[in-house]
């Protein structure tokens, strides 16, 4: 049901992206866009997950939360991550969907409609791209990395000049496509060794973190105040192997 949900959205997105120059666009904050795509887009998601089960919540960026009170279950929707993206023209964006249960990240679709990749996985289940399995980076070493590197407004520009300065001072290098759920997709299927970023809101990070899971990777206690996933928090993640180091790198507990 998400993969389709999440079809669904991207095609909606893809035909929208056409004629995004006629896009009406809002500014919720700094460099915080959304547009009638963003909305149509959760719409359509909401439109096949809430029928399907009745029972979990439903926590959206554009609409908030919403379902069942006290759900063991909550669906985790970013319709579009990487809007800015998006209404430029340029190609990093996506859908991402993930189910939160019982204090933890337990599947995630993202989608990158441009590409036509689907990366999906479970608890318990083979993470897949296109139906390929797919398994995070065996890079142990940070002087071997390519590490994602978000940044937002929420948090102070030197924190992050502090953490590229970190980064580079041991070598490493990182990437930034503008898209986190994206980015974290990436983390789980080796294409970056891993990601980090001071904060992320739980559609943002839900998905990423169920697939890097499932692909064998590992990830930092989120949200870092328990029963508090609607504030977001601190993610850093990535393969087995490079995720002590980099927790010390960061000062991560």
């Amino acid at each position: 049901m998400a993969e389709q949900a999440a079809r669904k959205a991207g095609r909606l997105l893809l035909d929208h992206y056409g004629r995004r120059a006629g896009l009406v666009i809002e500014q919720k904050g700094l460099n915080d866009f959304v547009s009638i795509a963003d909305r149509e887009a959760e719409e359509a998601i909401a439109s096949i997950l809430r029928p399907a089960f009745p029972e979990d919540g439903f926590l959206g960026e554009e609409t908030g939360i919403s379902g069942a009170e006290a759900a063991e279950c909550t669906w985790c929707v970013d319709p579009l991550d990487g809007t800015t993206n998006y209404l430029k023209g340029a190609p990093n964006w996506c859908v991402s969907i993930g189910l939160w249960s019982k204090g933890e990240p337990v599947l995630g679709v993202v989608y990158d409609p441009i590409r036509d990749e689907l990366f999906a996985g479970a608890d318990e289940i083979t993470p897949v791209l296109n139906g390929m399995p797919i398994s995070t980076s065996a890079t142990a070493s940070i002087d071997r990395t390519a590490l994602g590197l978000g940044h937002n407004h929420r948090i102070p520009p030197a924190a992050f000049a502090a953490d590229a300065e970190r980064l580079f001072s041991a070598g490493g290098s990182f990437r930034q496509v503008g898209a986190g759920a994206l980015m974290l997709a990436y983390v789980a299927a080796g294409r970056v060794d891993g990601y980090f970023e001071r904060h992320m809101w739980p559609w943002d990070a839900v998905a990423g973190l169920a697939l890097i899971k499932a692909a064998g990777g590992r990830f930092s206690t989120y949200p870092q105040a328990p029963g508090s996933l609607g504030n977001g928090g601190l993610v850093l993640a990535s393969g087995s192997g490079l995720y002590c180091g980099l927790t010390d790198l960061f000062q991560v507990p």
